[in-house]
């Protein structure tokens, strides 16, 4: 006899079980077991994965807009006509009384835009990348494809421990020290006398005049070899003077402090390439005595590159007519007590900020003609010159219809200014 295996109490012993019947784990087979795990690692690595994703997009953000690149940016910024007026206030105001004829100073009117009348038009160049406000990679990438901007490497630009504050009271002293130049250099050139007093301020570290002058010392005479001896009584006398000596001249300096006064005899060195005669090594400060009240009104501009186009605003005015003659003249140039034009930063910036405001000649320092050479934006003449009687008279033969005949910068100008000769 055999059992029956099945439960007798079973309502159905003849059919097979088709009832759910729940199993532990720990009894199923190995494929059962892992037949759910494909689906949670799927979930973590798309978790993974996007963070990830996140992570360099976040770099990549940072990268373009946060992370500072070590470049300084230059670009044409705005121009101002010198001879013209914003909101009714006139760019050069200019009063006081001839001590000659004891009677009022005359000045031509503003100009007005529209009016027919020429420009003359100081130049600026606009910067990104500062210490106030570094570029990212975007601006950067930006100022690579735009021809008209310059890119510079910041340690170049500027020291790595300057502030922004720093800059804008360095940039604003030398836009006051080029308006009081540009005074004195354009009165002088009308035929003023214009007295004043130097002082010395310390020497060029290296240069022959270390440790033979002193801070706070008169500069009262100047003797050259030939045994002139010119007193310093304006501002100009020792950058004219210098301007006809060679490099290595002995110039005897006459100073005087507290009462005393002494000679020193100091080795002349040279200013740079381009530059004619030598240099002192010596800083300069000058108290001048103005016999006219002058004063220019540009806000938020700083920098000595507009002494020159300040002066011949000022002559302009001073003068009967529209010194222009109805064309659109601009340029830049910082200026000597004598009338000597030096040479400036980001022409190649400034030319283009010139053409996009409507000017169609250009004033350049020679001392720049390196950088001018095959820079030239088209529909711009470029005229060189080295001092402000130059540029008075460029600006005059430009009026007359004769500019053409005026001296510009050559690839040979180029080759000596490279050369240092």
């Amino acid at each position: 006899m055999h059992e029956d295996p099945r439960n007798d109490s079973d309502p159905n012993p003849d059919q097979s079980r088709t009832d759910p019947v729940l199993v532990p784990d720990a009894i199923l087979p190995a494929t059962s077991r892992a037949e759910g795990m494909p689906r949670r690692r799927g979930a973590l690595r798309h978790y993974v994965r996007a963070a990830v994703a996140f992570l360099l997009l976040g770099g990549l953000f940072a990268a373009l807009f946060v992370l500072p690149m070590p470049y300084v940016v230059e670009s044409p910024g705005p121009t101002f006509d010198v001879i013209g007026s914003s909101d009714d206030t006139p760019m050069i105001d200019i009063s006081g009384t001839d001590p000659d004829t004891g009677k009022a100073v005359e000045v031509d009117p503003v100009r007005r835009t529209g009016d027919g009348t020429g420009a003359l038009r100081m130049v600026t160049v606009y910067e990104t990348g500062g210490p106030g406000r570094r570029l990212n990679l975007i601006e950067l990438a930006q100022a690579w494809f735009n021809e008209r901007d310059r890119i510079v490497p910041y340690d170049q630009a500027y020291p790595s421990d300057v502030t922004q504050q720093e800059l804008d009271e360095a940039a604003a002293a030398q836009m006051q020290s080029s308006q009081s130049t540009a005074g004195v250099a354009a009165l002088q050139e009308l035929g003023w006398t214009v007295p004043g007093t130097v002082t010395i301020e310390g020497a060029v570290p290296g240069s022959d005049a270390e440790d033979k002058v002193e801070q706070g010392q008169t500069m009262v005479a100047l003797t050259t070899p030939d045994g002139v001896r010119h007193p310093v009584d304006s501002a100009s006398v020792p950058f004219a003077v210098m301007r006809d000596q060679p490099v290595g001249a002995r110039i005897v300096v006459t100073v005087e402090k507290d009462g005393t006064t002494s000679d020193v005899t100091i080795t002349s060195v040279s200013g740079g390439a381009g530059t004619t005669g030598s240099k002192l090594g010596i800083y300069l400060s000058a108290d001048v005595e103005m016999p006219l009240d002058i004063t220019i009104h540009l806000e938020k501009v700083g920098g000595p590159s507009a002494g020159m186009m300040f002066a011949l605003g000022i002559i302009d005015r001073m003068t009967p007519g529209d010194m222009t003659g109805g064309q659109s003249i601009a340029g830049t140039g910082a200026l000597a007590y004598d009338g000597g034009v030096e040479p400036i930063g980001g022409i190649q910036q400034k030319m283009w900020g010139a053409v996009r405001d409507g000017a169609t000649w250009f004033l350049a320092p020679s001392t720049n003609c390196d950088e001018v050479v095959g820079h030239v934006p088209d529909g711009l003449s470029v005229v060189k010159v080295s001092t402000l009687s130059e540029a008075r008279s460029a600006v005059e033969s430009i009026a007359a219809g004769t500019g053409d005949t005026l001296p510009t910068c050559t690839e040979q100008d180029a080759e000596d200014l490279e050369s240092g000769s």
